[in-house]
């Protein structure tokens, strides 16, 4: 059980007990931030932390989110009578039958779910299966306490985002992993299946792999910075791959900057397939078709309004034919 009442989430090695350890300080940071800033906040209704302030208190990864400012702290209210305004605090109005938790220390945030189900105003949809993967990896949740919970809310912008991102999660060991794995599905692949157990000769050596192509002998794995901050895991990590190479395997290796945008994604996914054998489309497959669904990012249906009404705008002005 850590400070904010939850159990920690089991894990092994050097790196994830970094990454816990990282996220826990930046929780612990975070939490006497807001403890500082409740005396300044006028409301009879208490102060609900939310978004990503809320996965910061919670200890889980943040989503990329391009939708919403930059500020010190997240607060959602019920209605925009109880908003305020203080230097630094991003009020967010959201009138929903919103969950919430209450900490030891008496701060206040929407429940871990239920803060899934907000981020989908403004998260794309492959960032809603990283954070839904993220928090389901933090608590433990099953993915259809997820997609269960959304029964509760009714008329909610972003419900196709979060109907449509529960068939792409997977257990996953961190947000870059799941970044690697939707980024092949976006390009044309298959899905890969996730930390595959490779035996060595003889049985005695087991290793486990991110991702793989068991039948075309291609494992994927996520090398990010702090896997090289330890000596003894980097070390681990070369010897199983060298190992994997010469038992007749394929070892890709993906970086940060490989997943970080557009290009680098459809690079990465056709180094994959040419490694495989597999025909390289850069479009997904019919099952995985939600991926590039323009309907399917956020603000989509204003951006459709917008554009309607230009066209309609251009017709009125255009000549007329005679």
């Amino acid at each position: 059980m850590n400070t904010y009442g939850y159990d920690e989430a089991p894990v092994n090695g050097e790196v994830h007990d970094y990454v816990r350890r990282r996220l826990n300080e930046q929780a612990a940071a975070k939490a006497q931030a807001c403890l500082e800033l409740l005396p300044r906040v006028r409301t009879e209704r208490g102060t609900c932390f939310a978004l990503d302030t809320a996965l910061t208190l919670y200890a889980v990864e943040t989503p990329r989110c391009g939708g919403l400012p930059q500020c010190d702290f997240r607060v959602v209210v019920r209605d925009r009578v109880t908003r305020s305004s203080l230097d630094g605090v991003d009020f967010r109005t959201w009138n929903q039958p919103f969950a919430t938790y209450t900490f030891p220390n008496g701060l206040i945030c929407v429940h871990p779910i239920d803060t899934w189900i907000q981020y989908a105003r403004y998260l794309d949809l492959v960032e809603m299966v990283v954070l839904g993967e993220a928090i389901a990896r933090r608590f433990g949740y099953a993915f259809d306490d997820l997609s269960n919970r959304l029964k509760a809310f009714r008329r909610i912008v972003g419900r196709a985002r979060c109907e449509a991102a529960r068939p792409f999660m997977q257990p996953s060991d961190s947000v870059q992993e799941t970044r690697s794995r939707i980024a092949l599905l976006r390009y044309g692949l298959p899905m890969p299946v996730m930390h595959h157990v490779v035996t060595a000769p003889g049985g005695t050596t087991r290793y486990v792999v991110d991702m793989a192509y068991p039948e075309r002998r291609v494992a994927i794995e996520y090398d990010g910075d702090h896997h090289r901050r330890f000596r003894s895991q980097y070390v681990r990590d070369q010897r199983k791959r060298r190992e994997l190479r010469a038992m007749g395997w394929t070892v890709i290796e993906v970086f940060a900057d490989d997943i970080r945008n557009a290009d680098g994604q459809r690079d990465f996914a056709r180094t994959v397939a040419n490694a495989a054998g597999m025909p390289f489309t850069a479009a997904p497959s019919h099952a995985h078709r939600t991926l590039a669904d323009p309907s399917l990012r956020p603000n989509a249906r204003r951006g459709e309004y917008r554009r309607r009404a230009l066209a309609r705008e251009a017709a009125m002005h255009r000549p007329m034919v005679r």
